[in-house]
Order: C-alpha cells, then sequence, then structure tokens
C-alpha cells in the first residue's frame, strides 16, 4: 500500500490497524448492547418521567383551585351573627298598627232602607253601617247621626240597580261612605265605615 507522500506502507501493518479499529466498532457495539440488556426501559424512562411530572401539575392545581374555592364560599357565606342580626331586625320591625284599637269607638247608625229602580224593576236596598271614630268623640258622632244618614241616603238612592249588582260594588260602596263621613265629621273623627249588613231585593 503507497501512501500520500508515496512510500510504501507494510500490508500487514496496514492489516493489524483496520482489525484494531473493527475491534473497537465491536467493543462498542457490544456495550451498548449490554446496557440495553441492563435496563430494557431506559427508552421509555423519558416518557414515562415527563408523564409523572404532569401528575403532579395537575394535583397541585387541584388543591390551588379547591383551597380558592374554599376561601370565596367561607369568606362570602354570610356568618351566623349578620343572620341573627337580620332576623332581630325583623322581629322588632314595627307592622301597622291593628285596626281594633282601645282608642277607637264605634258608633252603629240606624237602619236605611231605600227603593230603586222603577216599576216593574224596583229593588229594596238595606245597609246597616258603623261608623269608627277616636273614643273621645263618640258621643260627638251619635250628635252628628242624623247628617250622616243624610249623607248616606242621598248617596244610595243617586246608586243604578245595575250598579249594585257589581262585583266592584261593595268595596266601592265602603269607600263612597267613609268619603261622606268625614265630610260630615271631619278628618279627625272619621276613620272609616264598616257595612255590617247589606241586602238587595
Amino acid at each position: 500500500m503507497i501512501n500520500k507522500s508515496g512510500e510504501i506502507i507494510n500490508a500487514s501493518f496496514t492489516g493489524d490497524l483496520l482489525k484494531q479499529r473493527c475491534g473497537m466498532m465491536h467493543c462498542r457495539e457490544g456495550q451498548m448492547a449490554a446496557d440495553n440488556a441492563r435496563n430494557p426501559n431506559a427508552d421509555d424512562a423519558a416518557p414515562a418521567e415527563s408523564g409523572g411530572n404532569l401528575l403532579v401539575s395537575s394535583a397541585i392545581i387541584a388543591v390551588i383551585c379547591g383551597a380558592a374555592a374554599f376561601g370565596v364560599v367561607y369568606f362570602l357565606a354570610p356568618s351566623g351573627e349578620s343572620e341573627s342580626a337580620a332576623c332581630a331586625v325583623t322581629t322588632h320591625a314595627e307592622g301597622p298598627p291593628p285596626l281594633a284599637s282601645a282608642d277607637t269607638g264605634y258608633v252603629e247608625l240606624e237602619d236605611m232602607l231605600i227603593t230603586v229602580g222603577d216599576g216593574a224593576n224596583a229593588r229594596y236596598v238595606k245597609v246597616n253601617a258603623v261608623v269608627m271614630t277616636p273614643a273621645a268623640e263618640v258621643e260627638a258622632v251619635q250628635a252628628a247621626s242624623p247628617m250622616l244618614q243624610d249623607a248616606f241616603l242621598t248617596y244610595l238612592r243617586a246608586i243604578d240597580v245595575s250598579d249594585f249588582e257589581a262585583e266592584a260594588f261593595y268595596p266601592d260602596l265602603k269607600e263612597q261612605l267613609s268619603r261622606r263621613a268625614e265630610l260630615v265629621l271631619g278628618a279627625e273623627r272619621a276613620r272609616g265605615v264598616l257595612i255590617t249588613e247589606f241586602m238587595l231585593r
């Protein structure tokens, strides 16, 4: 064999070099095969490790989210003290005064009987009314009862027969009589009118 300088190299020496290089390559291949035999899962170690890291990260995120949700519920939920305070306020809240009180007096008027309509369509109406007033004003209202009855009868006679049969007539009748009682007695003495009897024949 001739080198780059043109010198002749011994063939046996060249063969020895090739054998040494081939031997080194075979040695490296054998070492790699031995390593693979000792650790057959070496190639799968990296994916397994990355999968384990993903599970750990997911667990940490879940713990953080759970802690945040607990904090929101704990701090935003109404406490027992606030609920009891709200109940206390509701319990002690004052409602409207009762209608029947010791300060209210009642004056019953005489029966009012009138005829409405003409001829065959004539109907008879009977009304009993009670005027509410302050207890200290009962005697004054009794003295004014003739004026109250006159005002009530004047209104009743002006009503048509069809109006008596209307569904909303009864509440309207109480309101109209209460207004007339206030006109006769004044706002301080008149507290409303109760209808104890109403008859239409």
